[in-house]
């Protein structure tokens, strides 16, 4: 017995994963590389199967030079969603970054084996630490579902546009630099009245060397108000998670 598939559905089935595998290279969980690439492409196909048969229906004339140009297309499409949602992602690490610069940790930065970077420590904690959360929380799912959502605005053949691509941008950036701020605050806070304190004592007692006792002293500070950042992090989560979900389906095409 023949198996005959027709070419829109294949068609839908191939853009569809173009689409997704731009999306999962670059979002956020997706994108670690301590996952294998054979599990990011069938995660991608999963998603394809899950949009391909709303996609048959819109499907125009297929042609070997529709095909090309619209996966392309998709792919871009793809990856500017996960780019998006990568900056906001980031937003959890720069805070622990900052903590880390203000902390004394920066100097002295550890190799990542599953980002394959250099990161400080308290950075890769809260990274970690915001995947967690996102995991547990059922953030994940809410992310592929702004995923799938995102058709509606963008359909099959449709140009995504720069200027509203680039709006976005300034958006996720300005909210990024906002919550990290937000996030690693109250630390920054304290250890810059720390640095004030030192700077007084080196005042009343100069033969102290502060410049040697003020690493050891602003260490053990960030290590014992390190836990005044957690509770911050899943209502900041939350709030990215929301951000990067309302950008997703909030662009139209051209």
């Amino acid at each position: 017995m023949d198996l005959s598939v027709p070419s829109a559905t294949l068609a839908a089935l191939l853009l569809g994963t173009a689409r997704a595998t731009g999306f999962v290279v670059l979002a956020p969980p997706f994108n670690n590389a301590s996952i294998p690439m054979p599990v990011k492409g069938t995660f991608a196909l999963a998603l394809a199967l899950v949009v391909f048969p709303h996609l048959t229906a819109d499907m125009p004339a297929v042609t070997p030079g529709f095909l090309v140009v619209a996966a392309i297309t998709e792919a871009v499409i793809g990856a500017a969603l996960g780019f998006v949602v990568q900056v906001l992602f980031a937003a959890v690490q720069m805070a622990g970054d900052i903590i880390d610069v203000a902390g004394g940790f920066s100097l002295q930065p550890a190799y990542d084996p599953m980002s394959l970077t250099m990161s400080s420590s308290i950075g890769r904690l809260h990274y970690l630490l915001a995947t967690t959360l996102l995991f547990t929380s059922g953030g994940h799912l809410l992310l592929v579902r702004g995923f799938v959502t995102s058709y509606e605005g963008l359909p099959l053949g449709g140009m995504i546009d720069t200027a509203q691509l680039g709006q976005a941008m300034m958006t996720a950036l300005a909210m990024m630099f906002l919550a990290a701020l937000q996030i690693a605050g109250p630390m920054v806070a304290v250890l810059l009245l720390a640095d004030v304190a030192l700077a007084l004592l080196s005042k009343a007692a100069p033969s102290l060397n502060i410049f040697s006792l003020g690493f050891p002293v602003k260490i053990m500070l960030t290590l014992t108000l390190l836990g005044l950042t957690f509770p911050l992090l899943p209502t900041a989560l939350d709030a990215l998670v929301s951000t990067a979900i309302h950008a997703m389906t909030a662009f139209r095409g051209r």
